[in-house]
Formats: C-alpha cells, sequence, structure tokens
C-alpha cells in the first residue's frame, strides 16, 4: 500500500519527532542547527547573499549569471577558492558536499577531512558540511557577498539542509527525481519523496517567518541520449511537491544537449509549462525568479583542454542566446579529475567573455524550427505530468509511485534499481535528441509521428535501423566534436570490436566476471556498458552496478567463483575505499582473483602514472585511465585469464 500523500506535514511532527531523528545523526554539529537562531541570521544577512534576489537580479539586467560547481574539504580551502570565483565575477555560488557525507558515512568525512588537513592533499571531493557545522560554514559564507546553493543526495539532503540554512545558504535542490536517476541504488520512490517532503518543509518554516529560500529543480537527469520531456516533466513534479510544503520559489535548470534549436525551444518552454501546473495545485503565489541552463546533463565531457574550451563556450553560447537568467558549466579539466582553483578561474573567464559580448548585442536566435520543437515539448511534457496524476487520483504524491512502476516515468541508464528503464533514445541527422524505443512513455501522436519522421531520416541516410549501439556511439560524440558520428566510428565500446577468436575461446569456458562502481560513487553508465561487452563476448557477468562497498565484490566473487574483478570509480575517493582490498580477498579465500580498475582515481590534478602505482600497491593486476576504450582491457583480461588456465 502506498503510504506517501501530497500533504504538507504538521509542524509538531516536523519539530519534535522528524528534526530530532534527522540531526542526531552527529549531534556534535547537529545541535548548532536552532532554527529561530537561524532565522534571525538569515534575516540579518544582505540582499546579495539571497539566491532568489541575486537570480531575480540577473534577469532584470538581461544579463547571464554564472553558477559553477565546486567544493573542497578544508575550509580554508574553500575560501581561497570562493574568493578566486567571486574574483571572476561569480555571484552564485555552489557548494558541493563530498561523496561520504551525501551518504552519511560521517566517520569516513571525517578521516578525510583530517587526512586533507594533514597533508594538504584533498582527499575528498566535496566540502564536508556536517562535520564542519555550522559555526565554520558560517565563516565560509561570509568569506565572499554572493549567494549560496549546496549539493547533496538523498541520503544527507535533510541535514545538509538544516546545516546550509542555518549557516545562512538560500537555495538548495530538493530532486528527488535526480537521486533515482543517478544517485540512490536502492531507495524506494517513496523514500525518495518522503526525503524531499522533509526539505521542502524546512524550507516552508522559513518561508512562514519571512525567509525565502529557494529549491532548484532538476528531475531526472537522462544518463542518455533522449529528449528532456521526461526530464522536464520532473521538474514541475518536483516543483509541485516542494510548494505542497511551503516553498516559494522555484528555480527550473534545464539541461543543453547539443542541438541549439531543441535546447532553446525547451528553455522557452518551461516557464509556461511550470506556472501551468502550479497555477493548477493552487500554488499561484511561488516564484520563479529565473532560469538555469545546465551543460549537457551527464554527458562525456572532452579530455583534451582544447576541446574542452570549445565545449563550454559552445554551451555558453547556447546561453547566451536563450532566456536564461544564469548557466552552469563544467572545468575544462572535469574529465581527468576534480577541478583545480585555476582551472575554475580560467573557464569562467572563458565563458563570462561569451556570456557577454553575445548578450551585450541582443542578440535572440529564434525560427520556425524552434517553435516546432517548443509544441513537442509541451505536448509531451502535459501528456507525462497528466497521466501521473491520473495515475494518482488527483494526488501527484501517489500518482509518482505508481507511474514509476508502470514506466509511465522512466529514463535510460538509471541508477535506482526500482526503474524500469525500457525507453532509449538517438540523436537525428542534426544531432536533436529523439527516442528510438518509448517503452511505456505516454507520448502523444503527434510527438511520435514528429520524432518517428527524424529517427528515419537519420535510418534512410545511414542505411540501417537505429539502436543501442549507436545510443551509446552518440552518448560520446560532443566529447569527440561532432554532433553524430558516422555508422560505425565508435571504436572500442562494442563486443564488434573483440576478436572472433577471442570470443570464441572465451564461450566455451564462460568465466564469472564480476563489475561494479565501487564505494558511494553513483556514476553507473561506464560498468553497464562495460557488463553488456563483457556479456556479448561470452562471460558470465555478475552487475553489481553504483554504489557497491567494496564488501560486496568480495562476497559476490566468492559466490559465484569469480575469476575477476573490474571496478570503476569516477569520484576520486576510490583509494580510500579500497584500503586492504586484496587482503580482505585473502581472507575470504578469493585472494587470487583478478583486479582491475579504471576511471578517475583520484581528487584534484593528477598523473595518471601516479595512480596506477597506488593501485597496484593496493593488489590491482590492472589500472585503467578515464575514457579508456572498453575493448584493450577485455583483450587484457583474456590473456591475463589464459595465463591462469581460466580460459
Amino acid at each position: 500500500m502506498i503510504k506517501v500523500r501530497q500533504k504538507r506535514i504538521e509542524e509538531d511532527t516536523f519539530l519534535n519527532k522528524l528534526r530530532p531523528e534527522v540531526l542526531s545523526a552527529w549531534p556534535e554539529t547537529g545541535r548548532e542547527c536552532v532554527l529561530d537562531e537561524a532565522v534571525a541570521y538569515q534575516k540579518s544577512l544582505p540582499e546579495s547573499k539571497n539566491f532568489t534576489k541575486a537570480l531575480a537580479k540577473y534577469r532584470a539586467e538581461g544579463k547571464v549569471g554564472l553558477f559553477p560547481r565546486s567544493g573542497v574539504p578544508v575550509a580554508e580551502k574553500e575560501i581561497e577558492l570562493l574568493q578566486s570565483l567571486d574574483a571572476v565575477g561569480v555571484r552564485l555560488f555552489p557548494f558541493t558536499t563530498d561523496s561520504y557525507t551525501r551518504n552519511l558515512q560521517l566517520d569516513k568525512a571525517k578521516a578525510g577531512l583530517e587526512e586533507s588537513v594533514k597533508t594538504g592533499k584533498m582527499k575528498l571531493n566535496g566540502y564536508p558540511i556536517i562535520n564542519h557545522g555550522v559555526a565554520t560554514t558560517r565563516r565560509v559564507v561570509e568569506s565572499v557577498p554572493g549567494a549560496f546553493d549546496p549539493r547533496s543526495s538523498r541520503v544527507a539532503n535533510s541535514f545538509v539542509g538544516e546545516v546550509a540554512f542555518a549557516s545562512g545558504m538560500t537555495a538548495m535542490p530538493n530532486s528527488f527525481f535526480g537521486w533515482i536517476g543517478g544517485y540512490d541504488k536502492i531507495a524506494t520512490p517513496e523514500e525518495c519523496i518522503e526525503t524531499a517532503q522533509y526539505l521542502g518543509r524546512l524550507i516552508g518554516y522559513y518561508a512562514d517567518r519571512g525567509v525565502i529560500i529557494s529549491t532548484d529543480t532538476h528531475g531526472w537527469l537522462p544518463n542518455g541520449v533522449i529528449p528532456m520531456y521526461v526530464n522536464i516533466a520532473t521538474q514541475i513534479i518536483e516543483a509541485l511537491i516542494s510548494a505542497g510544503q511551503g516553498v516559494k520559489s522555484i528555480v527550473p535548470l534545464m539541461n543543453f544537449q547539443g542541438n541549439l534549436a531543441q535546447d532553446v525551444s525547451e528553455i522557452k518552454a518551461a516557464p509556461g509549462l511550470f506556472r501551468k501546473y502550479l497555477d493548477r495545485f493552487g500554488f499561484a503565489d511561488v516564484l520563479i525568479p529565473g532560469i538555469i541552463g545546465n551543460q549537457s546533463s551527464l554527458f562525456a565531457f572532452p579530455q583534451d583542454i582544447g576541446c574542452a574550451y570549445g565545449y563550454i563556450n559552445y554551451i555558453a553560447m547556447i546561453a547566451a542566446l536563450s532566456p536564461v537568467d544564469a548557466c552552469s558549466v563544467k572545468t575544462v579539466d572535469e574529465a581527468i579529475g576534480v577541478p583545480s582553483v585555476e582551472s575554475h578561474m580560467q573557464t569562467y573567464r572563458s565563458a563570462n567573455w561569451i556570456f557577454n559580448v553575445v548578450r551585450q548585442q541582443g542578440i535572440r536566435f529564434d525560427d520556425a524550427e524552434i517553435e516546432i520543437e517548443r509544441r513537442m515539448c509541451e505536448l509531451a511534457v502535459s501528456a507525462i505530468i497528466d497521466k501521473t496524476i491520473d495515475m494518482g487520483d488527483g494526488d501527484i504524491a501517489v500518482g509518482v509511485v505508481r507511474a514509476l512502476e508502470a514506466g509511465v516515468l522512466d529514463s535510460p541508464f538509471s541508477i535506482n534499481v526500482n526503474v524500469r528503464d525500457m525507453c532509449m533514445g538517438a540523436r537525428d541527422l542534426r544531432g536533436a535528441c529523439r527516442y528510438i524505443e518509448y517503452g511505456s512513455l505516454p507520448i502523444p501522436d503527434e510527438v511520435r509521428e514528429y520524432n518517428d519522421g527524424k529517427v528515419r531520416e537519420r535510418e534512410k541516410a545511414e542505411g540501417g535501423k537505429l539502436g543501442y549501439k549507436t545510443s551509446i556511439a552518440d552518448f560520446w560524440t560532443l566529447s569527440r566534436g561532432v554532433i553524430i558520428d558516422p555508422p560505425g566510428h565508435l571504436a572500442g565500446e562494442s563486443s564488434d570490436d573483440i576478436p572472433d577468436t577471442l570470443a570464441r575461446a572465451v564461450r566455451l569456458r564462460a568465466p564469472n566476471i564480476v563489475t561494479g562502481t565501487v564505494g558511494v560513487d553513483a556514476h553507473v553508465i561506464g560498468t553497464k556498458i562495460i557488463s553488456k561487452v563483457l556479456r556479448e563476448t561470452g562471460f558470465n557477468v555478475t552487475a553489481l552496478g553504483a554504489q557497491t562497498p567494496p564488501e560486496e565484490f568480495i562476497k559476490a566473487a566468492v559466490e559465484t567463483d569469480a575469476a575477476a574483478i573490474l571496478m570503476t570509480s569516477l569520484y576520486g575517493m576510490a583509494e580510500m575505499d579500497l584500503q586492504g582490498f586484496r587482503e580482505k580477498c585473502v581472507e575470504a579465500g578469493v585472494g587470487d582473483i583478478l583486479l582491475y580498475i579504471g576511471g578517475i582515481l583520484g581528487v584534484g590534478k593528477h598523473d595518471f602514472a601516479d595512480d596506477e602505482t597506488k593501485f597496484k600497491k593496493l593488489g590491482f593486476d590492472r589500472v585503467y585511465p578515464p575514457g579508456a576504450d572498453i575493448a584493450p582491457s577485455i583483450v587484457n583480461l583474456y590473456e591475463d585469464l589464459k595465463a591462469r588456465g581460466r580460459v
């Protein structure tokens, strides 16, 4: 039975039952979160620190503000970074919490913070806001004049919000579909909604006392090449859930996917769609102070610095030509590690140059194609939301649970085990994202006809049907400096690239392989692709997915008599996760198992050779850099298994 409802949490329940449970996770700083004192502190802050007002000012002036991502563990280093961002014109400050904090592994966050202070090397991939607490974080917030918007994920979202708002931050995402799509492997939809309702109720408490804190909606990050229809629909649903708890300021966060007309059309469609449903549900007093553009959701990012600048400035150009009021761009070294202060400054100077030069000319990109794409977006988004509302008999929270179960809300390559994952997309000849498989999505006939016509145009031009391999290839195109790849161009991501003799030899023995992303890392696409190519080659695969504790790899290896464990990691903290891993394998009786790992294996700018040395000392047989092709690693695996008599 579905228990969650679109109903405002009673104040007594919120204050006397829910809050004590949240703050008890780390009492040392939880006791610093005193609501009446925090409200008074918020009211003492200048207007420049209020996110809603700062974003609205950009809109009023017709400018594009920078809204980057950043966060380092040591408070003094965070202040240094923020002041550097302030020097290049950033007024909307991000605040990325580290992955241990996001998952309430606060003892690990504490150890990483202490090691960072001791060694001077950043061991966490963000700021451990709960460990630092209110007093320290207020000092950080007061170090620059702008407004702050922290980042977390479901497990720690409520506690992070408590500390953040008590520290003077004035915005925070409340995007439970973001957790389902990319950050929480096992949480149920009900658990995600209930967590979002807590933060919404906390923001509502402040709003009732005259302090406006906004929430930016991220929606279901697609993780693949599909139109943004589900993303926008789920952003609006998130807005309704938050508004139901008393939130008074909502900021849509729109994703750029590379096709100028499609990107601009979706940005133009969004405000009217948000307003339509907020007003329909009685939230006419909820503000939309501005729209933030976001760089290409979770697509692969160029490793070459020159290509990275091109990518960033193309996104800046789209932002300048579209009606967004701020834009989040990644740094030029995004693909090779956690960004340095210098790369932040260079990136944002470059993006600001585009923003200023283009916006000052008053150019607006508008044509008939944009209006067609806009209509398709409005029709599809409305159909998805209306179906979800109907499935909940008018209760949007109930509707979400039922719609996810039925695949009415769906998206490919999601991390969460409760997702149907029945739809898929690819690009058309001009690089716009289209569906090639709809699953159970309630896409209207008019939209399907338009979408399918664009797909057929590419199929006719290339002489073949678009499928899974096309979808994967199109995921990588922007990072390679093209809008679509010619057929068969993408190397190393398919079993087609594996020698037939190797595949035949593997199928004779079909060794068991365990795959997954280690620790609390939520990046799942790489390990899903690796698992698929391994299966196609003839291996038996136990795919553990993302956010897999080291012990689960060992348990799976023992249970399946696995010949190898292949791990991915992209959040930079695998070295901390895997201390003593080979020794634990020995204790479990699988000490001779092959261990492979690849990805971003350190925090900050670093050399792959150092990573390789570190992980080989930890007992790994092979170590791969970010962006390494899959096919050569499978050839390596075959050779290593052959040497051990396993194939």
